[in-house]
């Protein structure tokens, strides 16, 4: 087996690997630390993961080339692609950063602006980047498989904060995010327009920031 080889093996495995991995971290994390520490603690695991296995799989230059693309086109046809990246923020914002932004505090939107930043660039990095670098041909491998364990490890989470939106709808649009997001990497063999679509986005849930912020 080669090292390709290997390295594909591995990224297969991922997007059912990681959601049940996650599962058990955010729980083990909640047990030992309570609530609130453990969703950071389980955030921090989450991100160093999808850091070491980006890194791992495709390597950290490869990985920084996909966000410095100077000329990235966004994918063809551009209205698909523009209307795949622009509902997530639209929707976000609407729904979630308009009905907030009265109540919220700078403390508020500093600390999720620092977590989507965080947040975005990791997971576009592990669920996109390595995926479309490994298949940048096979569109079942490069773009719907990962989007399948991007919705899947949304269930890590709802361990401590369970969603407003209820188990199978929270899952439903995070695996929606991750196809049209996926989409778009795919087509343009770049990350820079999905992963500003998902800062947008992430960026958007102010009352989120309580998760991360005790104050």
């Amino acid at each position: 087996m080669t090292e390709i080889d290997r390295r594909r093996l591995v990224a297969l495995s991922l997007p059912l690997v990681v959601p049940i991995a996650m599962r058990a971290t955010f729980a083990a994390t909640r047990d030992r630390f309570g609530e609130q520490r453990g969703y950071l603690a389980g955030f921090g695991i989450y991100w160093a993961s999808c850091a070491a296995l980006t890194a791992g799989l495709i390597g950290p230059k490869r990985a920084r080339a996909l966000f410095r693309d100077r000329r990235p086109h966004p994918g063809r046809p551009a209205l698909l692609a523009a209307a795949l990246l622009l509902w997530p923020p639209a929707g976000a914002i609407a729904t979630r950063f308009l009905p907030a932004r009265s109540a919220a505090s700078p403390a508020n939107l500093a600390t999720i602006g620092a977590v989507a930043l965080a947040n975005a660039t990791l997971e576009e990095a592990l669920w996109r980047g390595v995926y479309i670098s490994l298949w940048p041909d096979n569109p079942v491998l490069g773009w719907i498989w990962p989007a399948v364990g991007f919705g899947a490890w949304h269930v890590a989470p709802q361990v401590i904060h369970p969603s407003s939106m209820g188990f199978p709808a929270y899952v439903t649009a995070a695996t929606a995010l991750g196809l049209s997001w996926g989409w778009v990497a795919y087509r343009s063999r770049s990350l820079q327009w999905v992963a500003a679509s998902h800062v947008l986005t992430d960026g958007s849930g102010i009352e989120n920031a309580r998760y991360f912020f005790a104050g």
